[in-house]
């Protein structure tokens, strides 16, 4: 194991670390000011090997791909990685820094003033989760390490924010040099991660849903799963106080066999808004939108005007008739008549006239 970086220690004359900011079992997380960056702050995260004192040639090759993988990541609720080098022996990763609480920190806070999540605050977070399994999960990637102390919620939004990748711890375990007292090394939290990734490390969209579903239930119930989880008939007893709705989500999430489980994250949308509650997401994220199969076909025409059931039937309105309009006689208009009558006048005068002329020719 090495050393504790000390604050003012430089890294790559890049980053300057100013304080450890935890310990777990894959190494060291710093909290850094990037130099090259207007001192902008990140996180630094030194991963150790589980065997001997560095990695070799080849795990770090390995690890470049899989960082590669990790740095493809555009979501605002994941902390982008930056970087990834290695130092005196010492392998690092660079990614951007949250600043926030667990809600694991959270919950513990409540329990402390005898409180919980409420299932709106829970339903809440699970569609502001959604979104970011759909995204990861579109890449074909796996996070595996769902739990409470792997979201974050950042002070700025308030929203959720995923952080440490199984993925990196993954890797680590799997580039360890062979040696006498080597062991296998799950990814995943005992209770959070489903039994088949637990017990062969295949891991599917299902787990990590299985794992978001367990959060939740944590944060609903304020304890561990292993206190609400009964191993004889492999089901959750989940308190009666959750409503049927999000009770048939979580457990269906939580199922033992893979097969019975949402598989994919619009079909666990899906089901969370079909609740009676919005699908949106809060905080200005949008939900997570539906496959063109689950897209309603609406017929265009006239709009359709429901029949309340049981009320009486409509009154029909009496609409009295309009009678026809005859034509107007030609008679009853005093112009036609004047130019009739002128007319008639003229051809008599002209008759008149036509009669003498011929008299006055006569013998």
């Amino acid at each position: 194991m090495h050393p504790t970086l000390i604050p003012g220690t430089t890294l790559q004359n890049r980053y300057r670390v100013l304080q450890e900011l935890g310990y777990g079992g894959f190494g060291r997380t710093y909290l850094a000011e990037d130099l090259g960056r207007f001192n902008e702050r990140c996180a630094v995260k030194e991963l150790e090997p589980q065997q001997g004192d560095q990695f070799s040639d080849k795990a770090l090759q390995l690890f470049q791909r899989e960082a590669a993988i990790l740095y493809s990541i555009e979501h605002p609720q994941i902390p982008k990685f930056q970087a990834i080098f290695e130092e005196n022996q010492r392998l690092f990763l660079v990614q951007d820094y949250i600043d926030g609480v667990t809600y694991r920190e959270l919950l513990n806070q409540r329990l402390q003033q005898g409180m919980k999540f409420s299932e709106a605050e829970v339903r809440q977070f699970l569609q502001q989760m959604l979104p970011v399994l759909a995204h990861i999960h579109s890449k074909g990637i796996i996070h595996r390490d769902i739990s409470p102390d792997n979201v974050m919620q950042r002070q700025t939004d308030n929203l959720p924010v995923l952080i440490d990748f199984g993925v990196v711890k993954e890797v680590v375990t799997r580039i360890q040099p062979p040696g006498p007292h080597s062991q296998a090394t799950s990814v995943g939290k005992l209770g959070y991660a489903p039994s088949e990734q637990m017990q062969s490390g295949r891991a599917y969209p299902s787990s990590d849903l299985y794992a978001l579903a367990v959060t939740a239930i944590v944060l609903l119930t304020g304890k561990e799963p292993q206190d609400i989880f009964d191993d004889v008939n492999l089901s959750w007893n989940l308190p009666n106080t959750i409503s049927p709705g999000l009770r048939q989500v979580l457990l269906r999430a939580t199922s033992y066999r893979p097969g019975d489980r949402y598989q994919s994250v619009s079909e666990m949308a899906q089901a969370l808004g079909a609740m009676g509650g919005a699908t949106g997401t809060g905080q200005g994220q949008p939900a997570v939108p539906p496959s063109p199969s689950q897209v309603r076909t609406v017929a265009v025409g006239r709009q359709y005007q429901p029949t309340q059931v049981g009320a009486p039937p409509p009154t029909p309105t009496y609409t009295a008739p309009v009678p026809a309009v005859e034509p107007a006689s030609v008679w009853e208009n005093p112009w036609a008549v004047a130019v009739i009558g002128g007319a008639l006048a003229l051809l008599a005068g002209l008759g008149g006239w036509t009669v003498v002329s011929l008299l006055n020719r006569a013998p």
